[in-house]
């Protein structure tokens, strides 16, 4: 039955208002993300392994609350605890009281440690980035007293040191170039507090590459992601340095690289000598026994051994974040305590998620006795800290944990041992798809390789970490079987930078044989489909189909297409461009080629990309080789996913307009990184919609590479063709009605400045939208000041105006104005005026503008919005930055008009096709000299190429070391760049509609004289 238009049920419309709510009012891009991945399920209810969700499906969660639910969700001893102790009203804000049930924790946590040698303080929180922040704050706090003591010291030292020798009958020998005492004192006195004052003010801590440690301040800090921190640098000024873990020697190089020095003074004999005393800017090392963020990679056994080896000889606070490894989540309660650092007794431990069991909200910072700052309690609390409803779930979290002899520990590992021993069988089978398998306990990651030798989709999503999502999804959708990726490889890094594809698998210790072995077998299912380059099949769900279970393990196979290079050569230059599809075809094309084996819907494929697209980053997908004369340009094609009508729909949107620019700046990063010092990127050029995007290249730093649009050549592309067009109608164009559709737009406006002076009348055509007519009206002065300047050029020149290369239109105009002038009229007076003495400006445009609008009004430029007002156009220009592939119909156009579209997407229907009266053609297209072609996905063949590429080659081969057509593009642009192709054998290629060449000998007439070449008022190019 079509429920399509049926009401929607209460409950529904409840659940749709509530997930518009997270979206709007809660975390609306990872809501987004979510949607778009089918991950945004809701959930019902939750009870040990399962997650019972809203739509009536019961999912295995092997998250559990990013480790938090090591007894599984809502364990019922906990849930019995937590009933209880409100049952009972348990004091839970009672600050400023005796907390005892937090005292018992805290000597419960003491009880567990591996080593008993200290014990610890324990300062209780919220979450585990609170614990961090404690424990930093806590150790700059430790260490900025001891600087503070030896600064104070040694500033004592310089006084009494002064006022001895104030008092000897003979000064003894200064250092250095002093003069006098009293400036050797200020001078020293002023360097040890400028020393004082640096470790103050920017202190160091060290971490490891891949550490993840919170996002609050210093935790964020001590993060070594870029993506995560970059955006709050400022508000920190913690100094981090992060370690490789396989070189932890580096530590103890890195404590002498970052010392404060402090100088004070002695006597030997009769001269004054400097005596420095060191001590280290670096607080602490913190760091993860299992990085988790990180990807799940525990750390070396060397690095372990090395840290405890030499914990005493460094001097440096340990850290150790047990956040994500505590509490049983590797089969401990410490997760340090199964290593080399058990027989080491840390300065500080950090404790979270698992030890509430998955309810309650707890985190531990517990400090080593023997360095407790007394104040410390005082100087750092919170609300909501020490409350006894946490403390009783913790304790009886660590009391479930640790009973019947720590059955569920040795659990933790058994489990654990045998989900990583299946998971690596797996690997076994599929090398090539799973790069490694890793982990410790009930935390495990599993890290796809890059696919580089699988096909373009999967190459990308890779490298992105995007594949890890899509597996996720599809685990979920088709065995309702939970996993995600880390938070880490969700986020983009640097433009250009590969990012993990890594499946984080944490389930609680209720998995059984049973659930490991349907996660493996769904794994195993995943990879037999990226195996066969099998888009199809691992997304289609997305797209709104559901396959069946034989069908997907019995996928079909597909081989990989499109490598990056298409042959390596010796280059002498290389170029960048950046590309997206033109339309969901081409991406279907080059992404998915799978999909022609299977019906899909165009329109939802198209609602999802756009969804995803977002969340996907520039890539490198080719490099093409172009040569004229014995050089040779390596072009690497970069691509950004958005589809043109995404583009046009969200131009508006402040923040996805702000993120498709920054997706531009990016592919323009990446194509530079491509270079190298030898032979760097000397352009970059935007193609289509992304030059519109970032307002022609406005929005693009191009300080490190050149940019250009590419317009310019686009430009005078189409006026070649135009003109070649007209030669074959034998059709004179400065007689001829001419309209340009989009003529408010960067091209179109150009285009129309050339135009008036040499066809016989000028239409602008604009969109119906808000604000359309003053763009024209803006456009219609641009015109006109091009073509005062072109008649005062002429005038300089000498040349005899009544004989003028203008002509038509234009010529007209200057006609009419002259005889206002004549006729004693003012403005046009003051206009001939500054003809005759100097290049005018637009303030003359606008004078003219209104005189024609007055005076003159026969030979206004006319301005519409309305495309109906093409009928009586012999030729008609296309320019729009409009996606809609049916705008211009044949029926609105004469029967013999000439059409010329430089739109990408083309605005021109494809029934152009069946009206062969119509000379119909795709404008802007160069031939590439030497035979050279372009071979490429959506990319014009037989040696074609569009123009905004073709200007970004034709500038490379000319060693341009500045960005070239960015912003507002003017005439004299065009003009020199078409003599700069010319001069590198780039020419007008073939007239061609829909890929298909045109026959221009049926339009060829002999007996024509009519020439319709662009002439310059200075040169004919």
């Amino acid at each position: 039955m079509n429920t399509q238009n049926q009401p929607l049920h209460h409950s529904q419309l409840n659940a749709m208002k509530n997930h518009s709510s997270y979206r709007d009012f809660c975390k609306p891009k990872l809501a987004d993300l979510l949607s778009a991945l089918k991950l945004d399920f809701e959930a019902e209810s939750a009870s040990g392994s399962y997650i019972e969700s809203k739509d009536g499906r019961s999912i295995l969660d092997l998250v559990s609350g990013f480790g938090t639910a090591i007894l599984g969700h809502n364990h019922p001893e906990l849930i019995k605890t937590a009933i209880h102790n409100l049952s009972n009203n348990i004091p839970i804000n009672v600050q400023g009281t005796l907390r005892n049930t937090s005292g018992k924790l805290a000597n419960r946590l003491n009880e567990l440690l591996p080593n008993r040698d200290h014990e610890y303080c324990v300062n209780f929180s919220n979450s585990g980035a609170e614990t961090i922040e404690a424990a930093i704050k806590h150790a700059y706090k430790v260490h900025f007293d001891k600087v503070l003591r030896q600064y104070e010291r040694i500033t004592r030292l310089l006084n009494d040191f002064y006022y001895r020798i104030e008092k000897m009958e003979t000064l003894p020998e200064l250092p250095g170039k002093n003069k006098n005492l009293i400036d050797f004192r200020d001078d020293l006195d002023e360097y040890n507090l400028a020393q004082f004052e640096d470790f103050q003010n920017r202190p160091v801590m060290l971490s490891f590459k891949g550490g993840y440690h919170g996002k609050t301040v210093s935790s964020l800090k001590v993060t070594f992601n870029k993506s995560f921190r970059e955006s709050f640098e400022g508000l920190s000024a913690i100094k981090s340095v992060f370690v490789d873990v396989n070189k932890p020697e580096r530590i103890a190089e890195l404590i002498n690289e970052n010392e404060c020095t402090f100088y004070y003074p002695t006597l030997v004999e009769n001269r004054i000598e400097l005596k420095p005393f060191k001590l280290t800017k670096v607080i602490a090392m913190i760091f993860e026994v299992v990085m988790g963020e990180g990807g799940i990679r525990p750390l070396p056994e060397k690095t372990l051994e090395y840290l405890a080896d030499n914990h005493d000889q460094l001097k440096l606070p340990y850290i150790i974040d047990e956040i994500q490894t505590g509490c049983g989540r590797t089969g401990a309660i410490y997760g340090y305590g199964d290593t080399a650092l058990a027989k080491i007794s840390p300065e500080y431990i950090t404790l979270s998620k698992a030890l509430g069991g998955g309810i309650a909200k707890i985190g531990a910072t517990m400090i080593r006795q023997d360095i407790y700052d007394q104040d410390f309690g005082i100087l750092h609390t919170s609300t909501f800290g020490e409350d006894d409803l946490s403390s009783e779930v913790a304790l009886s979290t660590l009391s479930l944990l640790s009973s019947n002899k720590n059955h569920h520990l040795k659990e933790a590992k058994t489990k654990g041992s045998r989900l990583l021993n299946e998971l690596q069988k797996l690997q076994e089978i599929y090398p090539n798809i799973i790069k490694d398998v890793r982990g410790k306990g009930l935390m495990i990651g599993l890290e796809f390789t890059d696919l580089s030798e699988r096909s373009p989709f999967f190459r990308a999503s890779g490298k992105q970490g995007v594949l890890s999502l899509l597996v996720a999804s599809y685990l979920l959708e088709y065995h309702h079987i939970r996993v995600l990726a880390p938070l880490t490889t969700m986020l983009k890094g640097n433009p250009g930078k590969n990012r993990l594809s890594i499946i984080r698998i944490q389930p609680p210790l209720t998995i059984t044989d049973w659930d490991i072995q349907r996660l493996v077998s769904a794994l195993k299912e995943v990879c037999h489909i990226i195996e066969n380059n099998n888009e199809y099949c691992l997304v289609a769900h997305l797209v709104g189909t559901t396959i069946e279970h034989q069908e997907r393990k019995n996928c079909q196979s597909f081989q990989a297409n499109w490598p990056i290079d298409s042959g390596e050569q010796v280059i002498d230059a290389r170029a960048g461009f950046v590309v997206h599809p033109i339309n969901v075809e081409t991406l279907v094309e080059y992404y998915f080629p799978s999909f022609s084996a299977y019906q899909w819907d165009s329109n939802a494929m198209s609602q999802w990309w756009n969804s995803i697209s977002r969340f996907l980053e520039p890539v490198h997908v080719r490099n093409e080789y172009i040569t004229a004369d014995d050089f040779s340009v390596q072009l690497s094609l970069v691509f950004v996913p958005f589809l043109p009508r995404y583009i046009n729909q969200h131009c508006d949107n402040r923040v996805l307009t702000k993120e498709m620019r920054d997706k531009v700046q990016d592919a323009v990063t990446v194509a530079r990184e491509l270079g190298d010092d030898n032979i760097p990127v000397s352009i970059v050029g935007l193609g289509a919609y992304t030059s519109i995007i970032t307002q022609n290249a406005q929005t693009i730093n191009d300080y490190e590479v050149p940019v250009t649009t590419g317009n310019a050549y686009t430009t005078g592309l189409t006026i070649q063709g135009i003109l070649h067009a007209a030669e074959k109608r034998q059709l004179d164009i400065s007689q001829a009605r001419v309209a340009v559709v989009g003529a408010a737009g960067n091209i179109g406006t150009v285009l129309s400045q050339i135009l008036l002076g040499r066809v016989g009348e000028l239409i602008l055509v604009g969109s119906q939208h808000r604000g359309s007519e003053y763009r024209l009206s803006f456009a219609r002065q641009q015109c006109l000041q091009e073509l005062l300047s072109l008649i005062a050029s002429e005038i300089q020149a000498g040349v005899d105006i009544t004989n003028t290369q203008i002509t038509g239109h234009g010529f007209r105009i200057y006609q009419s104005l002259h005889s206002l002038a004549v006729s004693g009229n003012g403005s046009a007076k003051a206009i001939m005026e500054v003809l005759y003495a100097e290049v005018p400006c637009l303030d003359h445009a606008k004078l003219l503008d209104q005189l024609l609008t007055n005076s003159m009004s026969d030979y206004q430029i006319e301005l519409t919005t309305d495309i109906n007002d093409l009928q009586n156009c012999d030729i008609v220009i296309v320019s729009t930055n409009s996606e809609q592939n049916n705008l211009i119909q044949p029926e609105l156009l004469k029967p013999d008009a000439i059409v010329c579209c430089t739109s990408v997407p083309s605005n021109l229907s494809p029934r152009f096709a069946d009206f062969p009266n119509q000379l119909t053609f795709d404008g802007g297209l160069a031939q590439l000299p030497e035979e050279s072609t372009i071979n490429f996905v959506g990319m014009p063949k037989h040696g074609l190429s569009y123009g905004c590429l073709a200007e970004t080659l034709v500038l490379a081969f000319d060693g341009q070391n500045h960005s070239y057509s960015k912003g507002m593009l003017v005439p004299e642009q065009v003009y020199d760049v078409i003599e700069k192709a010319a001069l590198h054998g780039f020419s007008l290629g073939s007239l061609k509609f829909n890929d298909q060449a045109l026959d221009l000998d049926a339009f060829h007439n002999s007996d024509t004289n009519k020439t319709n070449a662009l002439e310059h008022p200075i040169q004919n190019v």
